[in-house]
This record gives C-alpha cells, structure tokens and sequence, in this order.
C-alpha cells in the first residue's frame, strides 16, 4: 500500500507494504506458524551483551523493557497486537514465574533525534532492565543529515549508559516497493558501525522481513486481499525473534 507522509510543506509519497496497513486488517489475527518465523542464526546478536537483563531472568526478578520507536513498535490497532505485547507474551510465555512488562513508547514519525529527547522524560523515568530503540526510518524518508542521525543515537545511547540498562537497536522494516524508493542503506550502515563499536547490540530487522520475503515466507508487496491478516503476524513474528536476541546469553 502507499503510505503518505507530510514533513513541512512538502508530501512525499513512499511505497511502504510491509506491515503498515489498516485498523480493519489489524483486526483480524490469526495464528502464526513457528517455523514461518524462523531465520537463520546470523541474522540475530551473538555472545549475548543484556547482562542486566538476563540476571534478572534468572533469578526471577521482576523485568521491565522499555520500546521506543515511530509507527511500527506502536503498530496499527490494538496495542495487544504491536510487536512489544508480543515480545511480551514469548517472554512470559519462556519464564511463566517472572513479571515481565514491555512498554510501548512508539510515537508515530519521529527520527532519532525526536526520540532522543524523549529519553530522559519517558524512558529512563521506568528505570528499565533493557531498552529496545527502533529507529532510522523516518529519518531515512526524510533525508536527515547522515551526521545529524549519528550525532541522536551516539547521545541517546551515551545518556542510557548512565543507568544500569541493557540496549538494542532495531532497523527498519523491509518491503521491496519502500526499498525502491527509500535509501535505508546509509542510516542502516551507520547502526551497524554504531553497534560493531559496542556501543549496543543490533537487532536486524531489515535483513530479517528481507529474508521472508525472499524466501517465500511472507508476501509483503503482493495484492491487498493477501495482506488481510499480515500485519499482526509479522509483529508476532518480530516478538518471537526478538525474544530469541535478548536471551541468547541464556543457558
């Protein structure tokens, strides 16, 4: 589906498919089958880095998450439905003894810097044992200085590692019509420098939906009557795998 976003005075029209659609389609969820989600080894962190968060786990403290991000970690429709419910629920559903909460902190079409200066009020306020950052899309749509975008993240992550929070980046979302049209690669190679620095850990949402798409497992550039139901199952779908990132220091 096009997606129009107005920054200014100025409309710009972008081919996004992947799991912006409509309330009415989110709406309708049905089971997603486990092995549909699944992707290769590579395409998730390694050698673990959420030292906070997994103590916690183990020893069956109470753990809070807190997700920011634009449109997509708030999602289309009910909030039981976004990708950190469903985080949510595969975490509890992996530790049934431990109260777990993800906030949901997405804002629609905010860049890096828009959500850097909701950190302090907003994030550090929950005093979270992990903070998942999704971000880079809008900045990608709206051309932002590729400097400007480095400068919010490298402060946002200087200003959380003045608490005791474990930290994950999230890309963008992939679609083969919004990739034609947007140039993600800049701001996506600059989180990737950003997280071989050690900086955070990179959950790589882009190369993963990139994956699906290429190996058949969802169509997310095909008619509107196949994507009734695509929305709700890729979040589930994103949910399961971040939960496999988060915890692969885990025994």
């Amino acid at each position: 589906m096009s997606l129009f976003l107005r920054f200014g005075r100025s409309v710009r029209v972008v081919a996004i498919s992947a799991v912006v659609l409509s309330a009415a389609a989110m709406a309708h969820v049905t089971s997603v089958d486990v092995d549909r989600c699944a992707v290769p080894s590579e395409f998730l962190p390694h050698e673990g880095g959420f030292v906070r968060l997994t103590d916690r786990l183990r020893q069956g403290l109470p753990v809070v998450i807190a997700a920011i991000g634009g449109a997509s970690t708030r999602g289309i429709g009910p909030l039981e439905q976004s990708y950190p419910a469903r985080l949510q629920a595969e975490l509890s559903r992996r530790y049934p003894k431990v109260p777990i909460q993800v906030v949901n902190l997405g804002v629609a079409r905010e860049t890096a810097l828009d959500m850097f200066h909701r950190l302090s009020s907003q994030v550090l306020s929950l005093k979270p044992d992990l903070v998942i950052w999704e971000t880079g899309t809008n900045d990608a749509v709206s051309a932002v200085i590729l400097d400007d975008f480095v400068q919010a993240l490298k402060d946002g992550l200087a200003l959380l590692k003045t608490t005791d929070a474990d930290v994950l980046m999230m890309d963008m979302q992939y679609s083969k019509q919004s990739a034609e049209v947007i140039n993600f690669d800049r701001y996506m190679e600059e989180m990737q420098n950003i997280a071989e620095a050690g900086d955070a850990r990179l959950f790589k949402r882009y190369a993963i939906m990139k994956y699906w798409s290429e190996s058949g497992a969802f169509d997310f550039d095909g008619p509107m009557a196949a994507r009734r139901d695509l929305a709700a199952q890729v979040y589930d779908c994103i949910g399961r795998r971040l939960a496999d990132a988060i915890l692969v220091s885990d025994p």
